[in-house]
């Protein structure tokens, strides 16, 4: 059986969750790596994402999903 593991937030949380992946917010509202701001984050498209797009965290190699339903419908067919 596989688990998974999931991790549900608010806007709230979102910064103590991005906290805990060593993310943080550069200056224009973009989610970059704590260890190199220059290195925004991309969703699985290649797109840069913003803190207040972010809805969905995936386990391993870490993939951030905006919460567009066309990112959502993707990740539930299990193509992100």
């Amino acid at each position: 059986m596989n688990k998974k593991t999931k991790i549900i937030f608010d806007n709230s949380t979102r910064d103590f969750v991005l906290e805990a992946f060593s993310k943080t917010i550069d200056d224009e509202g973009f989610i970059v790596e704590k260890c190199d701001p220059s290195v925004r984050v991309q969703t699985p498209e290649g797109e840069e994402l913003k803190k207040e797009q972010l809805a969905v965290i995936t386990k391993g190699s870490q993939k951030f999903i905006t919460g567009d339903l066309t990112s959502l419908m993707k990740l539930s067919r299990g193509e992100i």
